[in-house]
């Protein structure tokens, strides 16, 4: 099994171009999945990311149109 590098808020959010406030506002909203490894320490990974990213963007379906 591999094991994926933690990352701290302020290194992800400086990979993705979010602040450390946006990051931790995404943890503290059930959003972003973190590991919490004490009370005070909230890892992420980029997989967490990634998984964040294609639940909250959506693709609108092209509607079928016929040209008259």
């Amino acid at each position: 099994m591999a094991h994926e590098k933690l990352l701290s808020p302020k290194e992800l959010g400086s990979m993705v171009g979010l602040s450390v406030a946006q990051v931790r506002t995404l943890m503290n909203s059930g959003k972003l999945e973190f590991v919490e490894i004490s009370p005070k320490i909230k890892l992420l990974t980029m997989s967490g990311w990634e998984r964040f990213q294609k639940n909250a963007t959506k693709v609108k379906r092209a509607e079928n149109s016929v040209a008259s």
